[in-house]
């Protein structure tokens, strides 16, 4: 008998937590794209919503 290969994840996108699943699988219906699509979109706006303060906007009291 051959030996059974391990599972791998379905995507390349690592693994996701409950929320973020149901929430791309929303978006991938709502818009016509796939959930692993749907999903790296989300990702890459929560990443990019971050606010960075740059030195000049600093008040200084």
């Amino acid at each position: 008998m051959a030996k059974k290969k391990d599972r791998q994840a379905s995507s390349g996108v690592a693994e996701a937590s409950r929320a973020e699943i149901h929430e791309a699988a929303y978006f991938a219906r709502k818009c016509g794209l796939t959930r692993d699509e749907a999903l790296q979109m989300i990702r890459e706006a929560h990443a990019s919503a971050v606010p960075k303060p740059a030195e000049s906007e600093k008040r200084k009291h």
